[in-house]
């Protein structure tokens, strides 16, 4: 005869099969961790060792100062380049919790929680991969860095077709792995990765222009702006993080580099509230609709 023990165990186990099945959260945590070990691991393969990257000190305009010496090891070099990159995880962290209330109160739908969560899980291992990249300054850390960029810019696409005429995980993973795959032209030409990211940036504003022209809210304007501002921010910040501190000394301590995530992460809030206001929009509309029929 079966313990007690047992069938507690087994309701135990019950339970958790049953949150995995319909929280999207842990769908969303799963398919995040196994397409980013994958990415991972190819780059371990040494596939991309031929791309080009920019790796050490030279490509930084943050310069370590003796006062940090007291304060942090010496292999902390730079310490705003290195610490910038926890607002990535406080946004990610913020926007998920925000996923979780919406859900509940039931402001957005199982599939739009999905994008949110997957979106922000994204957000907190990209502070961690570019953190690693900065403290190690490895090749193998820059072309992680570099890949881990254009899925970013493809979520927002993603997004808008979704809100437009749904999508499904089965054109999530399309999209995704062709957005994954577009890295392959670091193989072919030096500046492959300014090539893909630059056809990502063009999707991204094409789908969030898209989507907009169909949900003409008011509310949403802003956060699109600020949006496209932020991602010019974050492109031409970090191409004059070298050119700045010729302008004035404090570029040597807040660089370009520095400034340029600060405007990135801002880009990731606002996105995430583009899209929030659209998605509560259109289930309203939704639900009004339901109501008069």
């Amino acid at each position: 005869m079966p313990s007690d023990s047992t069938f507690i165990s087994e309701a135990v186990i019950k339970s958790c099969m049953q949150i995995i099945m319909v929280s999207p959260m842990v769908q969303a945590f799963g398919v995040v961790t196994v397409v980013t070990v994958a990415m991972i691991y190819s780059v371990y393969l040494g596939f991309f060792d031929s791309v080009h990257t920019e790796v050490g000190r030279q490509f930084y305009a943050e310069r370590y100062s003796k006062k940090w010496n007291k304060a942090f090891p010496p292999w902390l070099n730079m310490p705003y380049n290195t610490f910038v990159n926890i607002g990535y995880v406080i946004v990610g962290a913020f926007y998920c919790a925000k996923t979780s209330v919406s859900l509940h109160r039931k402001h957005l739908k199982l599939s739009d929680s999905f994008l949110f969560y997957a979106f922000n899980i994204m957000s907190t291992l990209y502070g961690a991969i570019q953190a690693v990249r900065i403290l190690t300054q490895f090749h193998r850390a820059a072309v992680m860095d570099q890949w881990y960029t254009l899925p970013f810019f493809m979520f927002v696409f993603i997004w808008s077709r979704h809100l437009d005429s749904g999508i499904g995980l089965k054109g999530v993973a399309i999209y995704i792995t062709a957005s994954i795959l577009s890295y392959l032209f670091t193989l072919i030409h030096i500046y492959g990765f300014e090539i893909a990211l630059a056809l990502h940036v063009l999707i991204a504003v094409y789908g969030a222009i898209t989507i907009y022209r169909k949900f003409p809210i008011k509310e949403a304007q802003g956060p699109f702006v600020w949006a496209l501002i932020c991602c010019v921010g974050f492109v031409v910040l970090k191409l004059l993080d070298l050119e700045l501190p010729k302008m004035n000394q404090v570029f040597e301590k807040l660089s370009g580099h520095f400034l340029s995530k600060i405007a990135d992460i801002f880009q990731i809030y606002f996105v995430n509230r583009y899209f929030e206001i659209l998605s509560v929009y259109k289930n309203t509309c939704s639900m009004e609709n339901k109501k008069f029929k």
